[in-house]
């Protein structure tokens, strides 16, 4: 293992398992939908690390750090979506789904997969890291081939810990001191999201 692999691989699993909106949503739609719709919400956070790769590869990553009125787009983009759902979760009703039922159709399935994907793709914090991790920590000469397995590895990392904590949340174990609070624990989560949100304003700064 080469010196910049290891350092890609260490910063990534931190910045993954780090908790932030990314787990706040996987949680959210996990206690609330079922395992299955917490599985496609991770399977679309996972898909859409491949965007944040590929504008970096393609060099798209440099103007943004360049040009101060896209990325304060990207940032105003991503708080939005993040105070939306947050106010949404907040004031949902959402009733627990069933032990063991499985999410039928695409009622819940897709648009699980949809707000996984747009978490991601619209977080500045994300982007942030993105930006760092290609600029500053991946060398000029590494080959694109290497970098897109930089991207395959943090692609990875997401699915595999979302799976596993949408899988925890839900064992029939965990899952009925969720579904009792299920309420309770939407309006926090609701919180948590409007907080991430409020603290990439003030952190990042527009």
């Amino acid at each position: 293992m080469t010196h910049e692999l290891y350092i890609v691989i260490s910063i990534a699993a931190l910045a993954v398992i780090s908790p932030g909106s990314d787990f706040a949503i996987v949680t959210k739609n996990t206690i609330s939908y079922g395992r299955y719709a917490g599985y496609a919400t991770s399977l679309g956070i996972a898909l859409s690390t491949w965007i944040h790769t590929f504008y970096c590869l393609i060099g798209v990553a440099v103007i943004i750090l360049q040009s101060a009125v896209l990325f304060n787009a990207i940032k105003i983009l991503g708080i939005c979506y993040l105070l939306y759902i947050g106010v949404t979760t907040f004031l949902s009703k959402f009733k627990p789904v069933e032990d063991g039922e499985l999410v039928s159709g695409k009622k819940y399935i897709v648009p699980s997969f949809k707000q996984g994907f747009l978490s991601n793709v619209t977080n500045p914090k994300t982007t942030l890291f993105y930006l760092s991790l290609f600029t500053m920590v991946v060398n000029k000469n590494t080959s694109i081939a290497m970098q897109l397995f930089y991207g395959l590895i943090i692609c990875l990392l997401h699915l595999f810990w979302f799976i596993f904590i949408s899988y925890l949340i839900s064992h029939h174990k965990i899952k009925r001191h969720f579904d009792r609070n299920v309420s309770t624990i939407n309006k926090i989560v609701g919180v948590v999201l409007v907080l991430i949100a409020i603290k990439i304003l003030l952190t990042v700064g527009i």
